[in-house]
């Protein structure tokens, strides 16, 4: 099998088309590029041997799969088992990604520990995500266990803490309508979800809750009463107290806070 001729793609100059002599005729045999093309010096009229063939198509098939990764690393950093699994979705062969992937290595495109490095900033920095998430998302992106313990302690008390402070600072805004029990619970709950450690947390609380104003608490369970009123007002008098009662204790109240609400809403209903 003798090359005919070579042609540029119209739509990618960087590729060409291979035509080979066939039974007197030319014949489309493959695409290549044109590194591909130059690294194996192919000229008009050179014979081509089976296993020259192979090794060509091996050879491009290595390079198409370099250049999508580098296409897709190009939009932000990636880790060596995003790009694996691109590829994979690509259908390229389990031996031309281990190849574009330690080029991409050597090329320095590709490195864990500096991916891993990134992610942890980004993520403590612009999302909600604390130590203990971010964790596993590295795990889930099959980063080495001793790199994702290296970066994940690059994350300090102060920062977790003052972090998790800002959170118990917004959220006690809510005491206007909540107990500051079920407020702290919630807090905990959200924080807990988020990824921080129950020591983090604690602290933030203890550092950061400033201590509540009586008259907040006793407006926030005024509110609780009033729609437990309305839920219940179907009872007689002494089991629908006793109901409020209970419901409003579950929230966290305080007894001598319920007691004053209650006397409250009696009087406001005189």
């Amino acid at each position: 099998m003798k090359i005919a001729k070579f042609t540029t793609q119209q739509k990618n100059k960087d590729r060409l088309n291979v035509f080979v002599e066939k039974d007197g005729k030319e014949e489309f045999a493959f695409a290549i590029d044109v590194d591909v093309f130059i690294k194996y010096g192919l000229t008009r009229g050179m014979e081509l041997e089976d296993d020259f063939v192979r090794d060509v198509l091996q050879a491009e098939e290595q390079q198409k799969a370099y250049k999508a990764a580098v296409n897709y690393l190009s939009y932000r950093m990636r880790s060596v088992s995003e790009v694996h699994d691109y590829l994979v979705k690509k259908e390229v062969s389990e031996t031309a990604i281990k190849h574009v992937i330690e080029r991409l290595k050597e090329q320095r495109y590709l490195n864990d520990a500096e991916f891993a490095k990134a992610y942890v900033q980004t993520k403590f920095n612009t999302s909600p995500s604390g130590p203990i998430k971010i964790k596993r998302e590295l795990a889930q992106l099959r980063i080495d266990p001793n790199t994702i313990e290296d970066v994940i302690a690059s994350i300090s008390h102060e920062d977790q803490l003052e972090k998790a402070g800002k959170f118990v600072k917004r959220k006690q805004l809510e005491t206007n309508r909540r107990s500051a029990t079920e407020v702290q619970q919630r807090i905990q709950q959200t924080l807990m979800q988020r990824g921080f450690t129950f020591d983090i947390i604690s602290e933030a609380i203890h550092t950061f809750w400033e201590n509540e104003d009586e008259d907040v608490e006793l407006t926030a369970c005024l509110t609780q009463a009033e729609k437990l009123n309305r839920k219940y007002s179907g009872y007689a008098a002494f089991e629908r107290k006793q109901r409020m009662k209970m419901q409003l204790r579950r929230k966290g109240f305080p007894y001598d806070v319920i007691e004053r609400a209650l006397d409250r809403l009696a009087e406001e209903q005189l």
